[in-house]
């Protein structure tokens, strides 16, 4: 009788975010699915990291030096003129 008391205490009560998420879960594919040994790993096309990179920089350069370098430019330009 005891155990059967015990059993309805401490059973969860019923919760929708929990159904949900098990629900949403149950259509991903596990992550640690194993890969088949008969098909060989994908070759990395190296030319689009580096060309994302080479477009970023392209950017991020010249704008950090403007944004930083400004400073030494008005000094150069306004060096004994402002008094």
């Amino acid at each position: 009788m005891r155990a059967a008391a015990m059993r309805t205490v401490t059973r969860r009560q019923f919760s929708m975010i929990q159904s949900m998420r098990s629900f949403a879960r149950s259509f991903e594919s596990h992550p640690f699915e194993r890969l088949p040994a008969s098909t060989p790993s994908h070759a990395l096309d190296w030319s689009l990291p580096i060309k994302g990179l080479a477009k970023k920089s392209a950017l991020y350069f010249p704008f950090m030096g403007v944004f930083l370098g400004w400073p030494l430019v008005a000094a150069t330009v306004a060096d004994g003129h402002i008094q």
